[in-house]
């Protein structure tokens, strides 16, 4: 098990190792966490990643304007006018899920399509 391997690499083999629980015993208590520790077998609840979604992915105000060719400014008026892509703040920076820039741009295309719909033919 991994554990033997890295309590004998911190020096640390067992209770019968040194004789004493001197120095070594602050090591043994702290990997103490890792004896419980069992990396061979996956949850199985968790067994099938594609249907857990953790943490969505995000994109920054600037890589969002890198992604597009914007300006940050061009996204600020956009969502001050109420078009823009919805967002949060995580402190003081702006995020945007990756599934609302593509619901957004969806909108945008939906709208001038619209829009545009006399100079088709």
């Amino acid at each position: 098990m991994a554990t033997l391997h890295l309590s004998a690499t911190y020096g640390f083999v067992g209770p019968s190792a040194s004789g004493s629980l001197g120095g070594s015993r602050a090591l043994a208590v702290g990997l103490a966490h890792l004896v419980v520790m069992d990396t061979k077998e996956p949850d199985p609840q968790f067994a099938d990643r594609s249907q857990v979604t953790l943490i969505e992915q995000v994109l920054s105000l600037s890589e969002l304007c890198a992604h597009l060719h914007v300006s940050a400014q061009t996204i600020y008026d956009l969502r001050s006018q109420g078009r823009g892509p919805r967002g949060f703040r995580v402190g003081r920076e702006l995020r945007f899920r990756v599934s609302e820039v593509g619901a957004w741009l969806e909108r945008m295309e939906q709208d001038d399509g619209h829009r545009h719909v006399s100079g088709r033919a």
